[in-house]
């Protein structure tokens, strides 16, 4: 099974290219990157590494070399901070270049999977995105960005359900022995409903849900924190 991996020296999405490189169901990875990746990835056999600058543009070049993926994991994204709350960066980051990719992946791969089998598009997107479908949110409140991209690809994948799936998957929070804690505010622990460490998952544990969800779908559109953390 070839797959399509973004965000790979993130927390998160280098934890999804180790359990890709451990998956004996998965032969190629395909690593869309701006920046280089490890050596130890970078020469494994099963890897390509493509440096790819802009996100929103896949020249036709590029997509000879995706063709017959089957699966694509976008872990492409991050907190505010990360953007120096440049709200306009955080929302190209985490809205437009997700529905970007997914349009023309679904466009472009989904009728050129091996044996006819639906393209997975898995998500890593945030528990904040439940919140604010249920809340009044302020202007410029993060969440609102979060929900937005799931939308996006639910509404690329309802367009082509025969062919292409939209997975969602809603981690609280990221932990790993060398990630610093997110910052301390009050506002942050309101997000998670005041238990914002028992609801932290290891980023391993996103890892290597995603790899199961792109190789198998799921139940559901969307896995849940919960879930996420058992799987």
């Amino acid at each position: 099974m070839k797959v399509i991996v973004t965000g790979a020296t993130g927390n998160a999405g280098r934890e999804v290219v180790k359990h890709c490189l451990e998956n004996p169901r998965i032969t190629k990875v395909v690593i869309l990157t701006r920046r280089a990746v490890s050596m130890e990835v970078e020469s494994h056999p099963k890897v390509e590494v493509v440096m790819h600058q802009d996100f929103t543009q896949y020249p036709e070049a590029l997509m000879r070399r995706l063709d017959g993926a089957q699966a694509c994991m976008w872990a492409i994204g991050g907190r505010m901070d990360r953007f120096k709350n440049d709200k306009h960066a955080y929302r190209k980051v985490g809205v437009e270049l997700p529905i970007a990719a997914a349009k023309i992946f679904c466009e472009q791969l989904a009728d050129k999977t091996p044996e006819g089998a639906e393209f997975r598009f898995v998500f890593c997107s945030s528990r904040q995105a439940e919140k604010a479908k249920k809340s009044l949110l302020f202007i410029g409140d993060p969440r609102g960005s979060v929900a937005e991209a799931e939308k996006g690809l639910a509404e690329v994948a309802d367009g082509h359900k025969n062919s292409f799936a939209t997975y969602i998957l809603r981690p609280a929070s990221f932990t790993s022995p060398d990630m610093p804690p997110p910052p301390p505010t009050s506002a942050s622990r309101k997000l998670v409903g005041g238990h914002h460490c028992s609801a932290t998952v290891e980023t391993s544990q996103v890892g290597r849900a995603m790899v199961k969800v792109a190789c198998d779908g799921w139940k559901g559109r969307v896995v849940e924190n919960d879930v996420l953390a058992k799987m």
